[in-house]
Parts: structure tokens; C-alpha cells; sequence
């Protein structure tokens, strides 16, 4: 199997390290692993024909997309639905897949969600560890593959606050306690989720703000049989 990543967007976010991470993985579990630091790819129908699994590692910063973080063209928007629409699937997490190509909608319908906080840092706070906080992540599929065996489990780091698809198979969850915006105690959004892009798969987890959160052993479980998954031609 073949895994194209794109490796871009806000420094902060450290892309080279979860770069390294994710071709780790995916090698271990038998991709051949291409990485490309444009999304120039997308635009060649001809160079995405054989990619079985895309894994965006693009990210934005805060609340505003500037020139610097880098953008998808309306030609690479396209060329990434067609490529998922045709089989090939998409995988990724975070930031790195939900708060990318914030001017490109019909990018977050293809994913199914869009970040849009994490309490207490809302709208902005310029130190993002002090956006750490201690919350649950509540396995709700437990009969499906990708989570299956794994307990839910706590993390310290962002919760994200994410706008989502209603047609998103949701896999686990977190609730809000509403210390910090009282008006959200309560909501349920989802940290992982699958859906479907015509013939493409499409598999995401909201967790993953450093790679040690990636590095927690029920997060790259869930991220390893995500990503497999996803890609093309899995049962």
C-alpha cells in the first residue's frame, strides 16, 4: 500500500516531528510512505491514480489563516476530492487534518468536522500548554474494529470543540464541564470518527497537539487501525 503525506502549515505545530511519526507507523504496518511539502500532487490525477491512503499533516494557527501557514488551490481541492471520491482513502489527526484549508469548505465536509476551540484557550492564548486540560475520552463504538479492546481514557492536553457532520460514525467522545465557557457544561463532541466520501473512506481523531499524545498507547492504537482502515482496499 501507498501513503502520500503532506507536510506544511504552522510551525508551531512542529509538522516535520509528526512527519517523522506518522511515516514510522505507516511503514511499520507495510505502506511505502511518500512525502511532499507542496500540494502540488493533488493537482496530477496521474500521480494520485496509485496513492491508497492521503495523511495531511497541514496545519493553521488560531483564529486566522495567513499566507505563511500555506492554502490549498481550488485545482488541489479538487484533485483531493476526485482522488477519495475514486477509492483512496484520508487519515489524520488534530489539528494537522481538522483545522487545516480553513477557505476551503467542501475540504471540511470531505473530513466531517472543523475545530473551532479549545477551552480554556477561546478565542486565542498564546501559550498553547496553558490550553492543557484534564479530560475523558469515552469509547461509544466498542464492537467496531478500529476501537475495539481499547477502554476509554484520560489525557492532559487540548479537548477540542469541534463543529461536525451528523452522518459521522463516531467512535468515542469527550464532554465539556463548562469551567471555562459555562455555556457548553455539558457537550458531547466527538474525538474520533469515520465517514464516507463516495468510494473513499475517511477516518479522523481530534487528539494530537504534541506527538506525545500521539505516543499514548490507546491514541496510536486507534490511529494505526484508523489509518489502515481508511486506506484503499481494506476489508
Amino acid at each position: 500500500m501507498k501513503a502520500m503525506l503532506f507536510v506544511g502549515g504552522w510551525e508551531g505545530h512542529a509538522p516535520e516531528a509528526f512527519r517523522k511519526w506518522a511515516d514510522d507507523l505507516l511503514a511499520a504496518n507495510g505502506f511505502t510512505v511518500e512525502s511532499h511539502e507542496t500540494l502540488a500532487p493533488l493537482e496530477d490525477a496521474e500521480a494520485m491514480r496509485d496513492v491508497d491512503l492521503v495523511v495531511p499533516i497541514w496545519s493553521s494557527a488560531r483564529s486566522a489563516h495567513r499566507p505563511e501557514f500555506g492554502n490549498m488551490t481550488k485545482a488541489q481541492e479538487d484533485g483531493l476530492l476526485a482522488a477519495i471520491a475514486s477509492g483512496t482513502g484520508i487519515a489524520g489527526w488534530h489539528g494537522h487534518m481538522g483545522d487545516a484549508f480553513r477557505d476551503r469548505p467542501t475540504y471540511h465536509f470531505l473530513i466531517g468536522g472543523q475545530f473551532v476551540a479549545h477551552p480554556p484557550g477561546w478565542p486565542d492564548n498564546p501559550v498553547p500548554s496553558d490550553d492543557f486540560v484534564d479530560y475523558d475520552v469515552t469509547i461509544t463504538r466498542p464492537d467496531h474494529p478500529i476501537v475495539e479492546g481499547i477502554d476509554s481514557f484520560r489525557l492532559h492536553s487540548e479537548q477540542y470543540y469541534m463543529l461536525v457532520d451528523p452522518s459521522n460514525e463516531v467512535l468515542a467522545t469527550t464532554t465539556f464541564s463548562g469551567e471555562h465557557l459555562w455555556w457548553i457544561e455539558g457537550a458531547t463532541i466527538p474525538v474520533v470518527w469515520t465517514r464516507r466520501w463516495d468510494k473513499g473512506r475517511v477516518f479522523y481523531c481530534s487528539i494530537g497537539h504534541t506527538v506525545a499524545d500521539l505516543e499514548t498507547p490507546q491514541v496510536t492504537e486507534i490511529i494505526r487501525r484508523g489509518m489502515i482502515w481508511a486506506a484503499r482496499g481494506s476489508a
